[in-house]
């Protein structure tokens, strides 16, 4: 095996470690938002916070699943009134997500305690080598974003 091949095999693993150890801090997250919120509504109400004001199908597309099962997780965020809908200005039968008031509140508090944590953690690194770390990452989202369709 080249050397390259077992650097790829360790990314690999450091890979899979990190994104199971992302959800159980989502899941945690999640619940100090709200008690009712787990892990993949939490991501959600971030991106909503993100890109809003957007259509549902936007949001849906934004993590590759189709609209029902999007629908299903922004019903239960809108019940909780962590999210609104509004019309669209531009298409009389859509509506446009955007967070509430309260859901902007709750997500800011938990954004902020969740910054703090990273200070923590990170305090015993540089800033050198957490901007290297921060572009290798940037560099790896990009390669494992999936090709744009052909047209």
């Amino acid at each position: 095996m080249s050397e390259h091949d077992r650097q790829v095999e360790r990314l690999e693993h450091e890979v899979s470690l990190l994104l199971r150890r992302s959800r159980s801090v989502l899941r945690t997250l999640a619940t100090r938002l709200h008690p009712d919120v787990d892990a993949a509504s939490y991501a959600i109400l971030l991106a909503v916070a993100r890109m809003a004001p957007l259509r549902l199908v936007d949001l849906a597309e934004e993590f590759g699943l189709d609209k029902s099962t999007m629908s299903r997780q922004v019903s239960a965020l809108l019940a909780l009134g962590l999210v609104v809908r509004r019309p669209d200005p531009l298409d009389g039968r859509a509506f446009l997500l955007e967070l509430s008031d309260d859901g902007r509140s709750r997500l800011e508090e938990v954004s902020r305690a969740r910054h703090e944590e990273w200070l923590t953690r990170l305090e015993s690194w540089s800033t050198e080598d957490i901007a290297t770390l921060a572009d290798g990452l940037t560099r790896l989202a990009a390669t494992l974003n999936p090709p744009e369709p052909d047209l």
